[in-house]
């Protein structure tokens, strides 16, 4: 399905943002339930730490990292939305919102991949210069909504 079935899609973008934000925070519970064959619903937010002991330490590190991409996902949710909502607000170009948006989510997948399967300086740095080019696209999102006359 292509963008021009949703007229409204940089709209669309902020849920489908929050999607990916939550995503490292669903993986990081499926591998602690598939190391451990529980998971404590009383208490999930410490839940990685608690269970360090049952897991081998690969699949604890990795289950560290889901966290550290869902934090990272809602950290950067408030400057995408701000982004989105300012340039639509300014009247910025429909295709230039669309681009971004699109960028946007597209860079958070990967950064999301990259930060959970994480395992060498060289990914970090990949991990690092996805994370700059998706915060680049909000950046540029606000510098055309400050550019655009209304």
């Amino acid at each position: 399905m292509s963008l021009s079935a949703y007229p409204n899609f940089p709209l669309l973008s902020l849920p489908i943002a929050a999607g990916i934000a939550y995503a490292p925070h669903f993986i990081r519970a499926l591998i602690v339930i598939r190391e451990t064959k529980k998971w404590n619903n009383v208490s999930p937010r410490g839940q990685v730490d608690k269970v360090e002991a049952k897991m081998t330490k690969a699949a604890w590190a990795m289950a560290k990292r889901a966290e550290g991409a869902h934090l990272n996902g809602l950290e950067t949710l408030p400057i995408y939305y701000g982004a989105i909502l300012a340039a639509l607000q300014a009247g910025v170009a429909k295709d230039t919102v669309n681009f971004y948006a699109t960028f946007f989510l597209a860079a958070r997948v990967v950064f999301n991949a990259v930060y959970i399967l994480n395992n060498s300086q060289l990914t970090a740095l990949a991990r690092t210069t996805v994370w700059a080019a998706s915060i680049g696209a909000c950046l540029k999102l606000f510098l055309a909504a400050a550019a655009t006359k209304y």
